[in-house]
């Protein structure tokens, strides 16, 4: 089954997460006017006591289009990526149900314009991370600790597609 990437845009990704993009993104003056403050961009969830991490992750590209047939959640926290470099990058997504599970009627595929980076609500569904193109680095914004990553097969594979 093909899953078409379309444009990222605030209001398409708001069930899974934040869009983080200083691009029609209101801001104020810091700094004795020198620095534009993009204010609370996202929503940074961390449910219990555990660090807030930042970090680089360096992403290899997969091929495209790219067959996949698993997500990942995170019951625990949120989970942002910003490309650091302007790339653009693919995000695939989708809600969980009453119990947890994938609801493969709100699967997607976004592609962003590499001024963009998300933010993963917790419990949403997403594909781990990749590049899209050559290799690219994130600043990624996340919780410690191993116990919050759970992993979930999709009923059949699905393959996404960049329109052209």
């Amino acid at each position: 089954m093909d899953l078409i990437a379309v444009e990222l845009t605030p209001g398409a990704f708001a069930p899974y997460g934040d869009v983080l993009q200083t691009d029609d993104t209101p801001f104020y003056h810091i700094n004795d006017g020198k620095t534009e403050r993009y204010h609370d961009i996202a929503k940074v969830e961390v449910t219990d006591g555990h660090r807030v991490l930042v970090s680089i992750n360096r992403s290899e590209p997969c091929d495209m289009p790219m067959t996949f047939s698993l997500l990942e959640k995170h019951p625990l926290s949120s989970q942002a990526f910003m490309p650091m470099k302007g790339e653009r990058f693919v995000v695939i997504v989708a809600q969980a149900g009453e119990q947890g599970e994938i609801l493969v009627n709100t699967l997607r595929a976004f592609i962003t314009n590499g001024r963009q980076g998300v933010n993963y609500h917790r419990n949403v569904w997403h594909h781990p991370l990749f590049a899209f193109g050559k290799v690219t680095d994130f600043f990624t914004v996340d919780r410690g600790g191993a116990d919050n990553c759970v992993v979930s097969q999709l009923p059949e594979p699905y393959r996404v597609v960049i329109s052209q």
